[in-house]
């Protein structure tokens, strides 16, 4: 903020306006400080109900996800799930992404080419980008209470590849919200 926008009473000189303009900033700090310290114990406590997700790779747009811990999503709705211990993840780590099939769905491959219910969705690839090898997902009817998850980014590691394969409803977080 400038000293612009404070107004120069009669008498007033620069120094005046500019100890109105610091303690106007202060004053915009003190409450921003405030507002996020109370965010952040309100998060705290609802942490049972809602979580919060950072993403730091291009494989979804933005980085900033709410979690409604225990709600299932639906069709092209985010979803937020630990993904089966693998090779390439940590033990507590989760990932956020698009479900595309849902319990009934279809999912057949052709070579590396990924279908749901007939429409193309995604092409697997035959290693990862540090070159180590990737197998391709299963196919067939996913059954009641899993999902297909997957994101249109081409490096996503999702349902495509066998190490994430079709996740079960007791993997599922819950239900993901952009937020930034």
């Amino acid at each position: 903020m400038s000293s612009q926008n404070i107004t120069a009473l009669p008498g007033m000189d620069e120094a005046a306006t500019r100890a109105a303009s610091i303690a106007k900033n202060r004053r915009f700090i003190v409450a921003l400080v405030a507002w996020s310290v109370a965010g952040s114990l309100m998060l705290i406590g609802m942490r049972p109900w809602v979580r919060l997700a950072f993403n730091s790779s291009d494989s979804l747009p933005g980085f900033l996800y709410v979690i409604r811990v225990s709600e299932l999503p639906q069709r092209d709705q985010l979803i937020a799930f630990y993904p089966p211990r693998n090779r390439y993840t940590r033990d507590g780590m989760f990932f956020v992404k698009q479900v595309k099939g849902i319990g009934g769905d279809h999912i057949e491959r052709r070579d590396a080419e990924f279908f749901v219910n007939g429409q193309h969705l995604a092409t697997a690839k035959a290693h990862s980008l540090k070159g180590q090898p990737l197998q391709p997902g299963p196919e067939g009817v996913l059954p009641d209470g899993f999902f297909w998850v997957w994101t249109p980014h081409p490096d996503s590691f999702d349902s495509r590849y066998v190490d994430v394969g079709w996740i079960a409803a007791d993997r599922v977080l819950g239900r993901a919200y952009r937020l930034l």
